[in-house]
C-alpha cells in the first residue's frame, strides 16, 4: 500500500469548502437559503411552500445584498486579543 502524507488533505475541493463554512458566517446563512428553496418547492404544497420558498428566497436576497455592500477591509480578520486587553 502507497503511504499517504498527512500533511495533505485527500480533497484539496472539499478541505477548502469546508474551512470557509467554518470560518466565515455567510456562506452558512447562503446554504440554508439555497436548502430552504429546494425542500420548500420539492416537498412541500399549497400555503405552506410559499412561506418556506419566500423565506428562503429572502434569505438568499439578504445575504447578496449584504455580500455585495462589503468592501474588502470588511473581509479581513483582526487579530486575536488575550483576555483583559486594551
Amino acid at each position: 500500500m502507497p503511504a499517504v502524507r498527512v500533511g495533505k488533505p485527500a480533497r484539496p475541493r472539499a478541505a477548502r469548502l469546508v474551512c470557509t463554512l467554518r470560518t466565515r458566517w455567510w456562506p452558512r446563512f447562503l446554504l440554508s437559503g439555497v436548502l430552504l428553496v429546494v425542500v420548500g418547492v420539492t416537498l412541500l404544497s399549497g400555503e405552506a411552500k410559499a412561506w418556506v420558498v419566500g423565506a428562503g428566497a429572502a434569505v438568499i436576497f439578504v445575504i447578496g445584498l449584504r455580500s455585495l455592500s462589503m468592501t474588502l477591509a470588511d473581509y479581513k480578520r483582526e487579530p486575536p486579543m488575550p483576555p483583559g486587553a486594551g
